[in-house]
């Protein structure tokens, strides 16, 4: 998940890196059946204040997508590159929550200064569909040297719900974008 969210102050936390295995299975007439299992790291940053406060909440979790995928190689090869359509069905399931909430500032009433930090790994009131799902298509290329294999290919997926939709007590609002676009390379031998 690129973790572009959309809102009042929030910026992405996510690494800029996925990793996985990936198999694929030959079919007949240039077709094949490919899945995923895709880690990455995602997150956000948000700030928010109000009544003389300012709270800056850190999410971080740990994201699993998993691509069911068919494939469709063109012809003719161009030399030992074969070019390929691919289009299927991901879901996406986040698990190790990390989150910081950092309240500083001064109290409205007692004029008294705050400043504490507040930790949690539940995830109720930060993610709304988990796991979510989404739509896969992209395209690529595959070149064979001897066994190996490389495919760089370009994704789009539209994910179907929100991972991240929260509007909390902070007064801000954040929310997952629901198109994504990835450049990836696959690795097979």
């Amino acid at each position: 998940m690129t973790s572009a969210v959309a809102g009042d102050g929030p910026t992405p936390g996510a690494k800029r890196y996925t990793v996985g295995p990936m198999i694929e299975i030959g079919l007949p007439f240039w077709f094949a059946f490919e899945a995923d299992a895709l880690y990455r790291r995602t997150g956000y940053n948000a700030i928010a204040g109000g009544l003389g406060t300012d709270s800056t909440t850190r999410l971080r979790a740990n994201t699993w997508d998993f691509p069911l995928l068919a494939k469709y190689y063109l012809k003719p090869r161009i030399g030992p590159v074969r070019l390929y359509a691919t289009g299927g069905y991901v879901v996406r399931y986040l698990s190790g929550f990390d989150i910081a909430i950092h309240t500083l500032g001064v109290a409205p009433v007692t004029r008294k200064p705050i400043d504490f930090t507040f930790h949690t790994s539940s995830s109720q009131y930060y993610v709304r569909d988990n796991p979510a799902s989404g739509f896969v298509a992209g395209g690529g290329a595959r070149l064979h040297v001897g066994r190996l294999a490389v495919a760089p290919e370009v994704r789009y997926t539209r994910w179907v719900g929100l991972t991240f939709d929260d509007f909390g007590s902070h007064g801000f609002f954040v929310t997952s974008l629901q198109n994504q676009a990835d450049v990836l390379v696959g690795i097979t031998f």
